[in-house]
This record gives C-alpha cells, sequence and structure tokens, in this order.
C-alpha cells in the first residue's frame, strides 16, 4: 500500500516538474517582453513630451499593455533567428570563423551561446523597432499643418467648439499605430518563416532584404518598422482625403451631411475607414 502511495507522490512530483520546465521558459520571455514594452514606452514619452504621451494612453500601463505583444513578436522572432544560426553549417565563414557556440558564448567554455545569441538579436531588432517609430504627436502636427487648423479642427475635435482636436487625434493615432507595429510583426514573423520568401525577393533571404547592421540581425526589427510606417502613412493620406472630400460635401449639401452624421469628424473617419 505504501508503495502505491509513493509511485502517486513521484508521478505528481514528475507532473510538476514537467510543468515547472515547461512555463519557466514562457514566463521569462512574458517578463522580458513587459520589460521591453515599458522602455518603448518610457523612450516614446520621451519623444512626445509627458502632455502628449498623456493624451495618448490614460496610464503608463495602457502604452505598456499595447507593446508587450509587440515585443513578444520580437522574442520569438529572435529565438527563430538563432535557431537557424545555431544550424547553419557556413556560420563560421559569415562570422569571422567562428562557430555558433565561439561567437555568442560566454568565457573558455562557451557557455550559454544560445541565451546570449537571442539576447543580442532582440536588443537589434528592438532598437531597430524603436529607431523608426512614428511619433504620433509629430504625424497630428503634419497632419494639422496639411489640412490648415480650422478642417483638422473639424476633422477630429469630438467636443463644442472641437478644442479638444489634437488630443484625440494623437489618441487616435497611437492606438493606430500600435495595431499596425503588432500588425507588422504577425506578417513579418510569417515572412521570416516562408521557404519561399527568397524565390519571391530576388533570391536574396529574409535577412539578407530587410537586415541592415553587420550580420543582418535586425532584419525583423526592420521589416516590422517599415511595414507599420508605411500601412500609418496610408492612414494618414486616407484622412487628409477623407477630410477634403467631407469639405467638399458639406459645401454642396450641408443638410445632408448632417443628417447622416453627427458630427464632421464622425464622417471622416468612416471615409477614412473604407478608402
Amino acid at each position: 500500500m505504501n508503495t502505491e502511495v509513493e509511485v502517486v507522490r513521484v508521478r505528481k512530483l514528475i507532473v510538476l516538474l514537467v510543468a515547472v520546465a515547461v512555463l519557466a521558459p514562457m514566463a521569462a520571455s512574458a517578463g522580458a517582453s513587459s520589460t521591453s514594452a515599458r522602455s518603448d514606452c518610457a523612450k516614446l514619452r520621451a519623444a512626445m513630451g509627458a502632455a502628449a504621451f498623456s493624451q495618448a494612453y490614460s496610464t503608463f500601463g495602457a502604452c505598456v499593455s499595447r507593446y508587450a505583444p509587440i515585443e513578444q513578436q520580437v522574442t520569438s522572432s529572435a529565438n527563430a533567428t538563432c535557431t537557424a544560426q545555431q544550424a547553419d553549417p557556413d556560420f563560421a565563414a559569415t562570422h569571422g570563423g567562428k562557430t555558433f557556440d565561439q561567437f555568442y558564448g560566454s568565457g573558455k567554455k562557451e557557455r550559454n551561446a544560445f541565451n546570449n545569441c537571442l539576447s543580442i538579436v532582440a536588443k537589434a531588432n528592438r532598437q531597430a523597432e524603436q529607431q523608426g517609430r512614428m511619433n504620433p504627436a509629430q504625424t497630428c502636427r503634419a497632419i494639422r499643418k496639411e489640412l490648415g487648423v480650422p478642417l483638422f479642427d473639424l476633422s477630429y475635435g469630438k467636443n463644442k467648439n472641437d478644442r479638444n482636436a489634437f488630443g484625440k487625434c494623437v489618441s487616435a493615432t497611437a492606438r493606430l499605430q500600435a495595431h499596425n507595429e503588432l500588425s507588422a510583426s504577425a506578417t513579418c514573423s510569417t515572412e521570416q518563416s516562408d521557404p519561399s520568401f527568397a524565390g519571391n525577393h530576388g533570391g536574396q533571404t529574409f535577412d539578407q532584404f530587410y537586415g541592415t547592421n553587420a550580420d543582418q540581425s535586425n532584419a525583423f526589427g526592420k521589416c516590422v518598422s517599415s511595414t507599420a510606417k508605411a500601412a500609418s502613412t496610408v492612414h494618414t493620406q486616407a484622412i487628409v482625403h477623407a477630410a477634403r472630400t467631407c469639405k467638399a460635401q458639406r459645401r454642396s449639401d450641408p443638410a445632408g451631411l448632417k443628417t447622416k452624421y453627427k458630427r464632421f469628424s464622425a464622417r471622416v473617419k468612416d471615409l477614412s475607414s473604407n478608402s
């Protein structure tokens, strides 16, 4: 009887150890993503200024929540890159004659090569993303300059005198930017794992096509930043076009426009979303 109890205890212990082994890396990855997201938001706040940042995000944590999934994609991409490098028989030929362990390993015993690779590659990609990240406040200033203050205020304002237009623009642009980066991360992850990528990109691999640093390890970050920026630019152009179209509609049929849309900004949003 005691033997059966011991067997059950051993089995439970094995299950517990397996669970810990599986969940520990996941928890570490999630923690690293959250830490990196806080760094993203701190740098974004510094670039935007505290006032504009508070218009974009109700709290600092709200910003972190938006960027944590993006940073998780960076971690996953770094894992894919390092796995591929570790298995690459030609690694030494492109890394000064050093093997994967020699290049990334620490000390005489070349320890922690894979984890060191993850850290280096993820950092390179995060820097690439941060450097290419658009500033929502600057984007809104550019839109306001192109449209002129009266039309800009009409296009974004949601209170009686449209005085909250700039804040609403910053908030909407920040949400869109984070959305575009997350979407770009998914797109770039698919491209990175696509075996036919080179065949569709002039014979260049994903790293060769996007990478800009010495070993092209920042390819994922460059892919994300360029893809997200392109999407944001298209949306900005759609907003400008929609605002001018709505201005013309208000001149030709002011009653009809007001009947269908309570606010001018609602029509601009609807038209730009369907562009």
